[in-house]
């Protein structure tokens, strides 16, 4: 069986930590390491998704730079929303694996809605990988016991 985004947003939790988009980075670290996380939602005031800044976005921006980026506006940094690959509730898990490679990144917001623009949840290239490697341990079981009762 397919294991879909949604079964593991079910397993997982919806909980997504956003940060306003005229936050700072400082404020954006400060969470990254509180909740032990490496991407942020960016929204604005009316909650509306406008892109996502991740652990990678700042370092790349602080390679690039001399100066102190701590006070740096989040908006400059993430990625916005144009550029923003998003999966749906019906996605597979094999499906994100592949986008996530393709386009080597290791977070996607999850959307949902009549529209397809309601957040849902991220999942991270762990939650992929977690999921992926429990699917094996599941079907080499199966083929354990198969085995087993064959002989």
């Amino acid at each position: 069986m397919r294991r879909k985004v949604a079964d593991i947003l079910k397993e997982k939790g919806p909980v997504v930590y956003t940060i306003n988009i005229n936050e700072r980075l400082k404020d954006a670290v400060k969470i990254f390491n509180e909740k032990r996380i490496g991407a942020l939602i960016v929204v604005d005031d009316k909650e509306d998704i406008q892109g996502i800044v991740t652990e990678r976005d700042i370092l790349r921006k602080l390679g690039k730079t001399e100066g102190e980026i701590k006070d740096m506006s989040v908006k400059l940094v993430m990625t916005p929303k144009e550029r923003l690959i998003v999966g749906t509730l019906d996605d597979t898990i094999e499906y994100l694996m592949k986008v996530m490679t393709a386009n080597q990144i290791r977070h996607i917001p999850i959307v949902g809605g009549e529209t397809n623009t309601r957040l849902k949840g991220i999942i991270s290239i762990g939650d992929v990988v977690k999921t992926m490697i429990s699917g094996l341990n599941h079907e080499n079981k199966l083929l354990k016991d198969y085995i087993e009762k064959s002989f």
